[in-house]
């Protein structure tokens, strides 16, 4: 009597979540080409902020890490994937105010001309796509990928004259305490052997970002508990910059040592770069020795998942409509720089040289030195014509301009 009941609330049961996995896939099929769309928009309206973080990746060896950031983006979401096929997209319209404010402050950034202000504002906004959209049940469950994303920033370089200060300390000291004699004048120093001087590229700048983009990634691999991933982040940052410290007295030891032969020129690098691999190895090593493995995610997980009722009809009513309104908010800042471009300026007033002169002083036809300077798109432009005036008596040249206006409209 009680097994047919058992097997009649089971395939209820089973029809349900065969119906909600449905549901689910309906709802991802509409949502992913919504942001798709919106992040693709976000970029083409954004090329200028985009195209000068890439630049700033190719030119600099200190940010090259940041082209692999965005396929490890990439791939932390796909491995989510069992995960959000058991969330439903639920976009959220709230997250319109933070992305407005984000929008002001690219406009600020652009109107300033800071580069670092202008592409934390693109990442940001990229990043407030997946909310908006998505919902937060979805945004939580892919934080870290998005927070990640924010390692494509080339922030950092701020930090250089101060590594530098704190690279040629060290060293200084340890030469001392190794019985060196040493004379330091700032950033260089002279030991009897030779002279030494703390470059950029000695400040271990390169190391610190890239040992933290790495850190910070294992880290999230291979640890659970918050409280390990924190500590070991924090070791990633005081590793490299110690290291950084111990490469450069090495290297000072080595040249010193070997009548510097050694340790010169591209043996520098070479060696500094060996030394940094070898420290974030052990590094690593060591970290591996407390990993914590990531525990399997049940089939009973996937079925517990809330069964989406009326959310996903609600939500397609009015979602291309949130895209429209996340895309128009973000073209503002654009529409607000062609007003401030195209607006009519106020005419400088015109300024001439003197009609007479006095005294023994007497134009000159000699033609002087034209100079131009750069500005882009400027309101107004000032023409000088430059003419010589030459003092008979005392044999000295006065210059004077007469300036001409010409709006740029």
């Amino acid at each position: 009597m009680i097994e047919p009941a058992q097997t009649g609330v089971a395939s209820v049961a089973s029809e349900v979540r065969a119906m909600a996995a449905l549901a689910r896939a309906a709802a991802w099929r509409k949502a992913l080409p919504q942001v798709v769309i919106a992040i693709v928009a976000i970029l083409l309206l954004y090329r200028d902020t985009a195209v000068a973080m890439v630049t700033i990746w190719y030119r600099s060896e200190t940010f090259t890490h940041a082209f692999v950031v965005p396929p490890i983006v990439a791939w932390l979401i796909w491995r989510k994937r069992a995960q959000l096929a058991a969330l439903t997209p639920q976009p959220v319209r709230w997250v319109l105010l933070p992305m407005s404010a984000v929008v002001f402050v690219w406009l600020l950034g652009d109107l300033a001309a800071v580069n670092a202000l202008t592409q934390l504002a693109l990442v940001t906004l990229l990043v407030l796509t997946v909310p908006a959209l998505l919902g937060m049940a979805v945004t939580r469950c892919i934080l870290f990928a998005l927070l990640f994303l924010f390692f494509a920033v080339p922030l950092g370089e701020f930090l250089m004259p101060q590594m530098m200060a704190w690279t040629a300390d060290f060293t200084v000291l340890a030469l001392r305490l190794s019985g060196i004699p040493v004379f330091r004048e700032g950033l260089q120093f002279v030991i009897p052997s030779g002279n030494w001087s703390v470059v950029e590229a000695c400040s271990g700048i390169r190391y610190l970002i890239a040992s933290v983009t790495v850190g910070t990634l294992f880290a999230y691999l291979n640890y659970q508990s918050a409280r390990r991933r924190v500590a070991f982040v924090l070791v990633s940052l005081l590793v490299p910059i110690v290291a950084n410290w111990l490469r450069a007295y090495i290297i000072v030891m080595l040249g010193h040592l070997s009548g510097n032969k050694l340790a010169a020129g591209a043996d520098h690098l070479i060696y500094g770069w060996v030394f940094f691999g070898v420290v974030i190895l052990l590094m690593f090593m060591i970290g591996a020795r407390w990993s914590e493995p990531e525990p399997e995610l049940g089939s009973s997980r996937l079925e517990s998942a809330p069964t989406p009722t009326v959310v996903g009809a609600t939500n397609a009513a009015w979602s291309w409509g949130l895209v429209l309104a996340m895309l128009t908010l973000a073209a503002a800042p654009h529409g607000t720089l062609w007003l401030l471009d195209n607006a009519k300026s106020t005419p400088v007033g015109a300024m001439t040289t003197p009609t007479a002169l006095a005294g023994d002083w007497r134009l000159s036809a000699s033609p002087m030195a034209t100079f131009e300077p750069a500005f882009s798109n400027p309101s107004a432009t000032v023409q000088g014509a430059t003419l010589a005036v030459t003092a008979k008596a005392l044999g000295c040249t006065w210059v004077t301009t007469a300036i001409r206006t010409t709006n740029a409209s």
